[in-house]
């Protein structure tokens, strides 16, 4: 029979450590703790798990709810939040990403346990297509285009339209002449999408720009409108070099 896998984010390492140990103890299979968000988002590029349980007070600037947010456009799992703080507010907010249980701590471990067992049986009762959620995906199809998978279709994007792409955390974003469009691929994986086409270079970590689009170079920055991106100094003589090219 197949294990249940289970993410754990918790705020407290102490308390994480032992929530993993009594997890552990009833046969589950726990990646984590994570203290922050990001951590537990990052994780879900090794394989996704069977469920998701959340410490709302995370450490890093996501907490439990952003980080739930985060998890649901990769995957749609069942999630348990778990929080010192169950004031209305709160748990108006955590409701909002449809969790299958919210636990105000202390709790008892025989608890968590059923709610546990009970999250997992009842998403198992789900339509099959429960964990296939469709995100918007970029592929090179044609010369002059990409194209954009969401939900039932593609959306084609000319190149000579993308102004610039920027990074997202674990996402980026095509800024076009028509409008902006979220990948959840990072830029790394776009920017070898782009890697042939000389118009478009990575100016800094978290920006590709069109150089077709620019209008300003600077020392630290260039232009594109009126959006002032940064230029690393280790990507201007690559971009001096390529506008000789285009």
């Amino acid at each position: 029979m197949k294990k249940t896998h289970i993410l754990l984010a918790e705020g407290e390492p102490i308390a994480g450590a032992d929530l993993k140990d009594q997890l552990q103890e009833m046969g589950y299979i726990v990646t984590g703790p994570f203290s922050q968000g990001e951590n537990a988002v990052s994780s879900l590029n090794n394989g996704y798990p069977d469920l998701v349980i959340l410490d709302i007070q995370l450490a890093g600037k996501w907490d439990g709810i952003e980080t739930a947010k985060r998890i649901l456009t990769k995957q749609k799992l069942p999630i348990i939040f778990l929080s010192s703080n169950s004031d209305a507010e709160t748990f108006a907010k955590a409701k909002n990403t449809a969790p299958v249980a919210f636990m105000s701590k202390p709790f008892r471990i025989r608890d968590l346990k059923y709610t546990i067992e009970l999250a997992i049986e009842n998403s198992e009762k789900e339509p099959k297509d429960f964990k296939s959620v469709k995100t918007p995906e970029c592929t090179p199809c044609l010369s002059d285009r990409l194209f954009i998978k969401t939900k039932d279709r593609m959306e084609r994007v000319f190149f000579d339209d993308i102004l610039w792409v920027e990074a997202e955390d674990y996402y980026c974003k095509i800024i076009s002449k028509e409008n902006d469009i979220l990948l959840t691929q990072n830029l790394g994986k776009l920017s070898e999408a782009l890697e042939n086409r000389p118009e478009f270079i990575r100016v800094h970590r978290s920006f590709i720009v069109n150089l077709k689009h620019v209008e300003q170079i600077r020392e630290l920055h260039l232009h594109i409108g009126t959006k002032q991106i940064p230029l690393s100094k280790s990507s201007k003589e690559e971009l001096m070099s390529r506008l000789r090219k285009i």
